[in-house]
């Protein structure tokens, strides 16, 4: 089984347009939408042939498409909820993006905890992987962000960085994945460094 969940509580820090990416590449035969707003959802509707994309709110109904050994992602969305927390504690792996803006590192705390707590539920120390996302071109020096991750205790910096570009909104605006280019090998690392961490 290898269950991939894409989450982080706070909105704005590119989960389902990350998700989208990872589609392309990890080419998974399960996705699930556990956002409210249906971000992936509805984007998936603006492709030519849609994929499938099962949603539910049951924990029964969830637990059930867990229990696979098919490769499996999960958006997440913005937000903490008992269906997240039940996916999180089925996760092989928890990608979780995020910014450099300093409110979206106050909020890697909160996940931390909350990663800590799904981890005395199943009794194993889970970690996610914090991907920096939406990198500006001029960034080169994250050590701000690296040190405050370093001090989480069940989160580990991903060594993939995903570059902010004007790409990833214009495939959205069509329901696919960017296909070249910088951002898309990008996503080609990131989709590597999953597999390596999975199987």
């Amino acid at each position: 089984m290898a269950v991939i969940c894409v989450s982080n509580q706070k909105g704005g820090t590119g989960k389902t347009s990350v998700t989208l990416n990872l589609i392309h590449h990890l080419n998974p035969k399960q996705i699930i939408d556990l956002d409210v707003h249906g971000g992936l959802s509805k984007l998936n509707q603006l492709r030519g042939q849609p994929l499938e994309i099962k949603v539910t709110k049951k924990k029964s109904e969830l637990l059930d498409w867990l229990d696979t050994k098919d490769l499996t992602i999960v958006d997440c969305g913005g937000f903490d909820s008992e269906l997240i927390r039940y996916a999180l504690s089925q996760s092989d792996y928890i990608l979780t993006p995020s910014t450099d803006d300093p409110t979206d590192q106050f909020a890697l705390v909160d996940f931390n905890n909350v990663i800590k707590e799904v981890s005395n539920m199943v009794g194993e120390k889970l970690c996610a992987y914090v991907l920096h996302n939406k990198v500006h071109h001029s960034r080169n020096d994250f050590s701000d962000m690296d040190n405050h991750i370093d001090q989480l205790d069940h989160l580990k910096l991903c060594p993939v960085r995903i570059n902010a570009s004007a790409s990833i909104p214009s495939a959205a605006f069509s329901g696919e994945s960017v296909k070249s280019g910088t951002v898309a090998a990008q996503f080609s690392f990131l989709s590597k460094h999953i597999f390596e961490k999975v199987y």
